[in-house]
């Protein structure tokens, strides 16, 4: 996939939820401008923090039980305050081995400035933006 120095054009969460669309360009000056759409489908979960412009420097995949441990805190006050997770158990590590039995993967997004999130979901594609979605 493409994405390292691409800016975050928007996204676009569609499916309520189980699909969800980066819009990356690349536009730099004397550099030729391209776009870039990268879509995660089967999402079960994901949280951004977006705070402004962002410069996407690094999207990759992760192992799903580490992510899962690592935000439990996160993962139960959903689960408590904002009307539940799929497949949810109260112990990260039994729900991440759950969600790894159902096929589920976990991407994480960094970026230079403003943008930070994690995905987890059944697959993930990168797209040219002209594809209908």
């Amino acid at each position: 996939m493409k994405y390292h120095d691409y800016h975050l054009e928007g996204y676009s969460v569609r499916q309520y939820g189980a699909q969800i669309t980066l819009h990356l360009v690349y536009d730099y000056s004397g550099a030729p401008k391209d776009w870039s759409d990268i879509e995660f489908s089967g999402v079960l979960i994901y949280n951004f923090t977006h705070t402004g412009g962002a410069v996407i420097t690094e999207l990759y995949e992760v192992p799903l039980a580490p992510l899962v441990n690592e935000k439990k805190s996160d993962l139960a006050d959903w689960q408590s305050t904002h009307g539940g997770l799929g497949l949810w158990d109260d112990d990260a590590e039994v729900y991440g081995a759950k969600l790894e039995s159902e096929g589920y993967r976990a991407w994480r997004i960094d970026s230079a400035m403003g943008f930070a999130g994690f995905i987890i979901g059944k697959g993930s594609k990168q797209k040219e933006p002209n594809q209908a979605p």
